[in-house]
């Protein structure tokens, strides 16, 4: 049998809205969307982006769980993608270039367990969040956790790596995948760049796609 991973970003592609975008609107002043737009334009790379945007940011703990517990959403379909991938025996991984703590906080909201995930850490010394990245950020230039070392390690192990992301840290995971489904920035990226993928906007749709189709490697050129 065919070994088939999926790995998924988190942050507006298994929430309905991007929780780091949600607590900065809330806490942060607003000079934040003039770094993310240099983020957006590949003129800033995450690791740096991320902290200029969170010293600007003054929120407790309590403060920043009780917000994602009150205002963040998953994708409604996110559930029963899950039991799809298990029934299928389809390998599951969250990447996040966002914090462990928001999925950690956003799947216990959910009940969704036994998810493994990756992703960046935040601490809080009282309102001033400090953040904390893998050692392996230190490799890209561009993420503050860059998820494409994620798809060689699966397909050096024999995997056909299907990728699910939304935005501007999802760009390098793009690149190596053998299966992309793109919305919103990274859709655009895509295009832009010439990487085939397939549009989606919820987790039903990939599991329509998924149920119909014959998984094959891309071919590379």
């Amino acid at each position: 049998m065919r070994k088939i991973i999926v790995i998924s970003d988190f942050d507006g592609t298994i929430t309905a809205k991007d929780s780091l975008v949600e607590i900065l609107n809330k806490f942060a002043s607003p000079e934040w969307h003039k770094i993310a737009r240099l983020i957006n334009k590949g003129r800033l790379g995450t690791r740096i982006g991320l902290r200029k945007e969170f010293n600007l940011c003054k929120v407790t703990r309590k403060e920043f769980v009780n917000f994602l517990i009150k205002n963040i959403k998953i994708d409604t379909t996110f559930k029963n993608f899950l039991q799809f991938c298990r029934k299928n025996k389809f390998r599951f991984l969250v990447v996040s270039g966002g914090f462990g703590l928001n999925i950690k906080t956003i799947f216990k909201k959910f009940g969704i367990k036994n998810i493994p995930f990756y992703a960046n850490a935040i601490k809080f010394n009282e309102d001033v969040a400090e953040l904390k990245f893998p050692p392996e950020a230190k490799t890209c230039k561009t993420c503050s956790h860059c998820k494409a070392p994620y798809i060689g390690q699966f397909k050096k192990k024999g995997y056909f790596t299907i990728y699910i992301g939304d935005s501007v840290t999802d760009r390098c995971p793009a690149r190596v995948a053998d299966l992309v489904f793109a919305k919103h920035q990274l859709a655009e990226y895509c295009k832009a760049k010439g990487i085939k993928y397939i549009p989606y906007n919820t987790f039903g749709q990939i599991k329509k796609y998924l149920t119909s189709c014959s998984l094959q490697p891309r071919k590379r050129h």
